[in-house]
């Protein structure tokens, strides 16, 4: 708005009028600017400081429309800097060389010294600033095209956090950039020097440094080569970029690798493109490329099949979304797939949307559920959709949930959507149920979104009155969208829920971590997650082990994590609790689902027992049916047999037991381990 309420004030003050022309294309340089900064005027919360920036305006302009007054009665505008006396020179180097010996011995925190270098900084810039603008550029310059001259500082200002992929720009942003510099060159053209200027002493007149052709051919190439510039950049970014609504332009400056971080040994995987776990590129998205198939070995008589499936929609034919995946052995190909098929399924029902809200982040000891919320977070960062709001199970109040419609409504529905955490809830959880219908009716006009979820009818009732609760709940939303993690719970959805809500299939959103690599040494040879609740197989008997073999059974709820004073925080460490707890074992038994998907992404061989639900089976015979290291069963009896003869199979790839733990360090006496030890966790 500055170049608008200088030429308002020069215009009442000075009483210098501007050329229909001038006046045009004032607007359109502030437009294109703002679109081009990022739209910060849609951020509703910004209101005070916006009438604060005006008021800076009126002030600045008011600062130098005097000081042009000031020069018509001087030789030009004269202001000079004040000398510092010799005192306070010693003074201050004395000041600052204490403080460099204060930090060199540990004394002052990097970030105080940080933060102090960053305002000294600033201040010595800004005086430059001050001076160069107001002694040199304001002499040559009337008051408008001055202010017309800080628009353009601003705008290369952002254009160099583009280019150092410090902000993320849109084409939006560029076609912003467009008008802008459309706007600067009609104005620069509507400030030609005319042969024969009237002779007004009111009139403040800019000081032609060259000839009007000589002067008018450096803008239009300077202020060109800016615009083409932007503009090839945002439009090559654009075309080998993913498809998203928003991405980062990549750096050209790029900061130095820490050299206290730790080397990895790339290629443990088998795939250097897609290792990104835990490293710099987790917030990455995965190029297509890197996450489609080798067609070539075993995969070669599906080439042709598998090439039409990777180009069908499949969000309107969810029940094709696993055809790839069913097929696939190794855990890195299954979880490329899954990953590729979040992106492509998911990322292309959320790629309109800025802003998002999470709702119920699980914070909580039953792991997979936590890491199902990282995996959520991870795809929110890949797919740059920004998160405005998230709570945890603990913390989505009815009161907080409410707070949250209302901060939903300084948005427009058409940038930010509604998220809710995803998990194996649905109809057989009546909390979570109710939770999900408070936030329905509470965020009505926006789109809602359900992460992977699948649905558990307890005891196979149908007819249960909270079961006939949630068939009229989730059938007729159509600003509802599900996505069911397994082809059982969407075609139980098909059935129960047919209506407006829209669902579809994907697998389980914990896979967006990505390959891990195992950090443990295992101390047991079984490790058996063995669930005690309501989704529990129901056996009591535990198989005996041959000799030698020692086995470990508990459940990992009772397997506690550390504090955190976050929902989100204590989600990444208990997530990795369960990364921690799986590897305990050299192979591993789970009536848990996220057994079999921690499992998965550690490569850790597992046996998979089937609850009565076929929670389990559902999901393996979606996804994951030919993962190699996995055996499916519905009998635990037979669980520690299968568990011993994946111990034999991969005896020579798998990690070796901790050494020396058959010596009882309390009775100086072995002990064989044959039988499983169920008092600790």
């Amino acid at each position: 708005m500055e170049p608008i309420t200088s030429a308002v004030v020069q215009f009442l003050i000075l009483g210098t009028p501007l050329s229909i022309t001038s006046v045009l294309s004032l607007p359109v340089i502030v437009g294109g600017a703002i679109m081009f900064s990022g739209n910060p005027v849609s951020q509703n919360d910004l209101s005070l400081g916006i009438a604060a920036a005006f008021t800076s305006n009126i002030i600045l302009a008011l600062r130098n429309v005097a000081l042009k007054m000031n020069s018509a009665h001087q030789a030009g505008i004269e202001i000079s800097m004040q000398s510092v006396s010799r005192p306070t020179m010693a003074i201050s180097g004395i000041w600052a060389f204490g403080c460099m010996v204060a930090w060199t011995q540990g004394y002052i925190p990097d970030d105080v010294v940080y933060n102090m270098a960053t305002c000294l900084l600033s201040g010595i810039f800004h005086v430059i600033y001050s001076y160069v603008s107001t002694a040199i550029v304001l002499s040559h310059l009337s008051v408008v095209s001055h202010a017309v001259t800080n628009i353009l500082k601003r705008v290369l200002v952002v254009l160099l956090l583009y280019l150092t992929g410090s902000r993320i720009a849109s084409p939006t942003n560029f076609l912003g950039l467009g008008i802008c510099t459309t706007g600067l060159l009609v104005y620069a053209w509507s400030k030609r020097v005319p042969k024969d200027l009237p002779d007004n002493k009111n009139t403040v007149t800019e000081k032609p440094a060259l000839a009007f052709k000589s002067r008018t051919k450096v803008k239009f190439l300077l202020i060109s080569t800016i615009l083409f510039s932007a503009l090839a950049l945002g439009i090559f970014q654009k075309t080998t970029l993913p498809q998203n609504a928003y991405y980062k332009v990549k750096p050209i400056f790029k900061p130095p690798v820490s050299h206290f971080a730790p080397k990895r040994n790339l290629g443990e995987f088998g795939d250097l493109r897609f290792e990104r776990t835990f490293t710099h590129l987790a917030h990455e998205q995965p190029k297509t490329e890197d996450l489609l198939p080798d067609v070539d070995g075993y995969l070669a008589k599906d080439a042709n099949s598998i090439e039409e499936f990777l180009h069908e929609d499949l969000n309107t034919n969810p029940n094709r979304s696993s055809f790839l995946s069913r097929k696939l052995r190794t855990h890195v190909e299954i979880i490329k797939e899954s990953q590729r098929l979040h992106f492509t399924i998911m990322g292309e029902a959320l790629k309109s949307y800025k802003y998002a809200m999470l709702l119920d982040i699980a914070s909580f000891e039953n792991k997979g559920d936590p890491c199902i919320s990282i995996g959520e977070i991870y795809f929110l960062a890949r797919i740059n959709l920004k998160v405005v709001y998230y709570c945890g199970t603990q913390t989505c109040s009815q009161p907080n949930l409410k707070k949250a419609a209302d901060k939903a409504r300084t948005f427009s529905p058409k940038e930010l959507v509604i998220l809710i955490h995803g998990g194996g809830n649905i109809a057989g959880y009546a909390f979570s149920d109710l939770q999900r219908f408070f936030i329905f009716e509470i965020f009505k006009g926006f789109k809602i979104f359900v992460f992977p979820q699948s649905i558990w009818i307890r005891y196979n009732n149908f007819e249960h009155p909270h079961v006939k609760r949630c068939m009229a709940k989730y059938c007729c939303n159509e600003n509802v969208t599900f996505v069911m993690r397994d082809h059982l719970s969407y075609k139980i959805a098909q059935n129960i829920f047919n209506g407006t809500t829209k669902f579809i299939l994907a697998p389980d959103m914990a896979f967006q971590i990505g390959p891990v690599a195992r950090f443990l040494s295992p101390v047991f040879d079984i490790m058996w997650i063995r669930r005690k609740d309501a989704e529990t197989p129901g056996y009591k008997m535990i198989p005996s082990t041959p000799p030698g073999v020692r086995l470990h059974v508990s459940d990992w709820w009772q397997w506690y994590t550390p504090r955190a004073p976050s929902s989100l925080e204590k989600a990444h460490y208990i997530c990795t609790n369960g990364f921690f707890y799986l590897q305990r074992g050299r192979v591993v038994i789970t009536d848990r689902l996220h057994g079999h998907i921690l499992a998965t992404l550690l490569n850790i061989p597992h046996v998979v027992i089937d609850n009565s639900a076929h929670k389990l089976s559902a999901y393996h015979l979606s996804w994951t049916a030919s993962l190699e290291n996995t055996v499916l069963t519905n009998d635990p009896r037979k669980a520690v047999d299968l568990a011993v003869e994946l111990l034999k199979r991969y005896n020579s790839t798998l990690p070796p037991r901790v050494p020396f733990l058959h010596i009882d360090e309390h009775h100086v006496k072995d002990k064989t381990f044959e039988s499983p030890n169920l008092m600790f966790p």
